[in-house]
């Protein structure tokens, strides 16, 4: 019996990357495609009703109240994707299968993620550049012609790593963005999990950066990303027409990359084929693999979650715990919480932090952030935030205004 390997994709007006996308996938094995078009204009939904392993679904709006489509995807993966192993990416973005001595696709790929007890690969995302972000669009037919129309790529010199505390306890940040535009402080998650065994209990969370924990291969894959791929200033302002897959943030740094996007050169590596990326710091001793290999701590975690009878619910908890313990305004006033209890002057209770020192459920923690009357004058703080993104959200309003005249 042939073994199935899905592909789910939510995507809109994505057909000149489509032939090479779809080449690509099925030369490693993928067996079906399962896409969700979000309204596309352009020739993509006509394109993929042609193709003979595709299965179309059509979404017009909904993306945001879809928690970025990642419900769609998960939907797709309970009805057809349990007990196979599945690639969940977007149309921009071309897996590299773990390096080894022969060519190898998803069957022994697969066999040998499953030898080490894997349930899923862990992958660098990898920005390539255009040399020229505003020529016309191009519809190469392969991952080579798509390389040779955008040789620049970040290399692993330019990313910064960090453990974290929620799973998957690792992440890179890449810098080259933040470089390009000028915006030091943009620092854009660059990893993803895009291969995964698709288990009933298994679900993605906010993206593919994230989902339910599950002990990842010591191995680890390549995720090309063709974002910036000629023909990225049309496509930016076609975006515009139907904003709803982005976000002021986004709209605004890429502005600031097509300004400066001389400047490309001087961030990324270049190279010509494939094999010329095999060839880079990414693969070099004491490169990316190595420190994965290091830095994986999901198998150990998996382990503990068996072992003190955890459910993957906690691990979502310890996330959000971690992101509103890191706001700015937690952080701020944490020293003077500090100050205040050891001298006596703070009741316990509106001292959170006591309870994470004592090993306390997550959820409890949670509960006495809320509770403590410092999460109530700490607002303020949190003002300007939410203010800076309702500005930042009328700036794209009136960008997509003055695109139209």
């Amino acid at each position: 019996m042939e073994v199935q390997f899905p592909l789910i994709c939510v995507l809109r007006d994505e057909f000149d990357i489509l032939p090479a996308f779809l080449n690509h996938y099925r030369s490693i094995g993928v067996t079906s495609f399962y896409f969700v078009d979000t309204g596309s204009s352009d020739g993509t939904r006509n394109y993929l009703l042609n193709q003979n392993d595709v299965q179309l679904y059509t979404a017009d709006g909904g993306y945001p109240q879809a928690n970025a489509g990642v419900d769609w995807v998960n939907e797709i993966g309970q009805q057809h994707c349990i007990g196979k192993w599945t690639i969940v990416v977007d149309a921009d973005e071309f897996l590299q299968l773990p390096r080894t001595e022969l060519p190898v696709s998803l069957v022994e790929i697969t066999q040998l993620l499953q030898a080490e007890l894997a349930f899923a690969l862990y992958t660098p995302s990898i920005d390539f550049f255009a040399n020229n972000l505003s020529s016309a669009l191009e519809q190469p037919a392969s991952l080579e012609e798509l390389i040779a129309l955008t040789p620049n790529f970040v290399p692993y010199s330019c990313f910064r790593k960090q453990q974290t505390v929620a799973f998957p306890f690792f992440e890179l940040r890449s810098e080259a963005r933040a470089k390009i535009s000028k915006k030091q402080s943009y620092l854009v998650r660059s990893h993803k999990i895009p291969l995964v065994y698709w288990r009933p209990d298994f679900r993605y969370l906010r993206s593919t950066h994230s989902c339910a924990p599950l002990p990842l291969s010591d191995k680890c894959g390549y995720l090309f990303h063709f974002k910036y791929r000629p023909g990225f200033e049309l496509r930016l302002e076609r975006e515009l027409e139907n904003p709803d897959r982005m976000n002021a943030d986004v709209y605004g740094i890429s502005k600031a990359i097509l300004k400066n996007q001389k400047d490309i050169i001087a961030h990324t590596s270049q190279t010509a084929d494939v094999d010329g990326f095999y060839e880079s710091d990414w693969l070099s001793y004491g490169g990316f693999l190595e420190t994965w290999k290091r830095e994986n701590r999901t198998k150990a975690n998996y382990f503990e979650v068996f072992a003190r009878q955890k459910t993957p619910s906690d691990d979502v908890l310890e996330d959000n715990l971690e992101r509103l313990t890191q706001t700015f305004s937690w952080r701020f006033t944490r020293p003077l919480r500090s100050f205040l209890f050891k001298r006596g002057l703070l009741r316990h209770d509106h001292y959170p932090e006591r309870l994470k020192f004592g090993h306390h459920p997550v959820a409890d923690q949670t509960v006495a952030i809320y509770e403590s009357f410092w999460w109530l004058i700490t607002g303020p703080l949190r003002v300007p935030v939410a203010a800076y993104r309702l500005v930042l959200w009328h700036k794209l309003k009136s960008w997509r205004k003055a695109s139209r005249r």
